[in-house]
C-alpha cells in the first residue's frame, strides 16, 4: 500500500513538473535578448504652435533594432528621416511692431506679411523606446525622440528663404504611444511633446516667437530576427 501510494505521489509530482514546464514554455511570449531589426515606414503629422496653420503630413522612413528582457519588457532604437513644419501658417501672434521693417536710419519703410507661410524642416531622428507588454502582442511605450535638422526653409508667396541659421540645430520630444505585433509586422501610433523652442537667434524669435513642433506618428515596421 505504501509502495502504491509512493508511486502515485511520484507520478503526480512528475506530471505536475512536466505540465509546469509545458505551461512555462507556452506562456513565453518573447525569448529574452532575442534581437530583431528591420525597415519602418509611415507618416508623420506636424504643426507649429503659435502659428495659425495647417498640419503638414510627410513620410517617415527609417529602420529599427529591438530586443526583449522578458515577457513584459523590451526596448528599441530607431533611426528615421522626417520632414516637419506647417502649411498655410499665419503669424497672428506677432504685433504690428514685430512685423515692421526699418531702413538703416531707423525709419519704418514697410511691414512683413503675416502669411501664409510654409515651414519645411528636414530631420534625421534617433528614437529611444522602452516597452511594456501587458498582454501578448500589445505594448505601451515611452521614450525620447531627438532630431538634427539638415535643411530648413520658410516660403512666402513662392519665395523660399533659408532659415537654418535662425533655429536650433537639434530638437527633442518626449514620446508615448502603443504598438501591436502581427507576425513579423509591427504597427505603432504615438505622440511627441516638444521640449525645446525652434528659434535660436533674435531674428528667428522675431519670426517664430516661441513656436514649437508637435508631432503625431503612425508607422509600420517589418521585424527580422537577427539573433
Amino acid at each position: 500500500m505504501r509502495k502504491i501510494l509512493l508511486s502515485m505521489m511520484l507520478a503526480l509530482a512528475s506530471l505536475t513538473t512536466s505540465y509546469g514546464q509545458i505551461w512555462q514554455q507556452s506562456s513565453l511570449w518573447h525569448d529574452p535578448f532575442d534581437i530583431y531589426a528591420g525597415p519602418v515606414l509611415g507618416g508623420i503629422a506636424s504643426n507649429l504652435t503659435e502659428y495659425d496653420g495647417k498640419t503638414m503630413v510627410s513620410p517617415y522612413i527609417g529602420g529599427f533594432i529591438q530586443t526583449y528582457f522578458n515577457n513584459h519588457f523590451g526596448m528599441s532604437l530607431e533611426f528615421a528621416y522626417t520632414r516637419q513644419g506647417s502649411r498655410d501658417a499665419w503669424a497672428n501672434f506677432l504685433s504690428d511692431e514685430d512685423l515692421a521693417v526699418y531702413d538703416a536710419e531707423g525709419n519704418k519703410v514697410g511691414s512683413r506679411a503675416r502669411g501664409p507661410y510654409e515651414y519645411r524642416l528636414d530631420y534625421i531622428n534617433t528614437i529611444y523606446k522602452v516597452r511594456y507588454y501587458p498582454i501578448r502582442y500589445f505594448d505601451i511605450f515611452a521614450g525620447v525622440l531627438t532630431g538634427v535638422h539638415f535643411n530648413a526653409k520658410c516660403e512666402l508667396d513662392g519665395k523660399s528663404t533659408d532659415i537654418i541659421d535662425q533655429i536650433h540645430k537639434r530638437s527633442a520630444h518626449v514620446i508615448g504611444g502603443v504598438g501591436y505585433e502581427l507576425n513579423n509586422l509591427q504597427i505603432e501610433a504615438y505622440y511627441g511633446f516638444p521640449l525645446n523652442k525652434l528659434a535660436k537667434t533674435k531674428k528667428g524669435r522675431q519670426a517664430l516667437g516661441s513656436a514649437k513642433e508637435h508631432i503625431i506618428l503612425l508607422t509600420l515596421g517589418y521585424r527580422i530576427k537577427i539573433y
